[in-house]
């Protein structure tokens, strides 16, 4: 006979797990919960699945377990009691934001989404400073003053339970000065982080260290762009959703210690594969390439251990380091390309044009 549904129980064996083995012991609990209509782990478990693929592995994932948790949450919206609210919120947050890293769905649908989700803040009155960040965020690449604008109505606006780490917001603050080329007002945002007067999280100090160093790289400042890679390399090499930092740390250490950085490169790169975030992988592509062009002047050769599903697949392992290289950067040219006609302007094709300047 089967063992009987406890949903208890499976959760108590969920905290033993981490990493890839917790994804699929989340998606295995999902099911269960659903043949035994489980409604309120049903929920739990969405919730979990979501947080875990955003927060180390590859945020776009959330979005589906998101949607059906909201599908679950209108018919059966009492079962986290007052929390459920700040729940509901926060996970389809989770599948807002990345449609930042989706080239293929388009503005229109994204503030169909946005609207949608500021329906949801209205009705439980929590959640306005995030709609305000996410608004600034999803801009960036169009409209950096319309970003800011944006940014400056999330900081103005109070916080509550929903808010982001204050070390987080701060990071948000550097990246936002540093975009409109403000260093000034960036260090006054970087002084608490630096002089670690505010708690860290998984993402902090990472996002203020990734800020500064694709801005030195971006005007050619490789002097200050060193310290903060090599401190993000140190603490920013974790998993899968690490690659944007790996990224920006690899176009630096091109020019600053090319041995870590092939080290590091080929470590990450299977991280790529499958990856549906498409920002995630540009960044990672945009800073490998310009290791396998510095590796190119001394070497002809790069032994990597690459997953099959990758087109430039060798079976032998032994790669050209020319022809990898233009097939890293014909990765970062596509969606590159996708993203700004998503877009609707040339950003990532001026950004892709900035990492390949080599004068250092």
């Amino acid at each position: 006979m089967a063992d009987k549904y406890d949903g208890d129980l499976i959760q108590e064996s969920l905290e033993l797990l981490k990493g890839a083995a917790l994804r699929e012991a989340l998606l295995s609990a999902i099911k269960q919960a659903d043949e035994a209509q489980d409604h309120y782990y049903r929920m739990f478990f969405r919730y979990q699945y979501a947080a875990e693929v955003y927060f180390h592995d590859d945020p776009p994932k959330a979005m589906p377990a998101a949607i059906e948790f909201s599908s679950i949450f209108e018919e059966y919206p009492d079962l986290f009691g007052s929390a459920g609210g700040e729940m509901y919120i926060m996970i389809m947050q989770l599948a807002v934001d990345p449609v930042v890293s989706l080239p293929q769905i388009p503005i229109s649908q994204w503030e169909e989404m946005m609207d949608q989700y500021y329906q949801l803040i209205k009705r439980f009155n929590i959640g306005h400073r995030t709609y305000w960040s996410q608004k600034s965020q999803f801009m960036i690449y169009i409209d950096k003053e319309k970003a800011f604008e944006y940014f400056q109505r999330f900081w103005k606006t109070g916080r509550d339970d929903l808010s982001d780490c204050r070390a987080c917001e701060r990071s948000f603050a550097v990246r936002m000065h540093l975009l409109m080329g403000d260093e000034e007002g960036a260090a006054v945002h970087a002084k608490p982080i630096k002089q670690r007067r505010l708690s860290f999280c998984k993402d902090t100090p990472h996002r203020m260290l990734k800020a500064y160093i694709e801005y030195a790289m971006d005007k050619g400042d490789l002097k200050m762009a060193i310290p903060y890679a090599r401190e993000l390399k140190r603490i920013g090499h974790r998993d899968r959703g690490d690659l944007s930092y790996i990224g920006a740390v690899l176009r630096c250490f091109a020019f600053s210690d090319l041995e870590q950085g092939v080290k590091l490169m080929a470590n990450s790169f299977p991280w790529a594969a499958g990856l549906w975030d498409e920002k995630m992988a540009y960044d990672f592509y945009k800073g490998a390439g310009a290791v396998l062009h510095q590796l190119s002047r001394k070497e002809e050769h790069i032994p990597l251990t690459l997953p099959e599903q990758f087109s430039c697949f060798r079976n032998d392992g032994v790669y050209p380091v020319k022809e990898l290289e233009q097939w890293v950067y014909g990765q970062a040219e596509d969606i590159a390309g996708r993203f700004d006609a998503r877009n609707g302007t040339n950003f990532f094709k001026d950004n892709l044009g900035l990492a390949v300047n080599y004068s250092y």
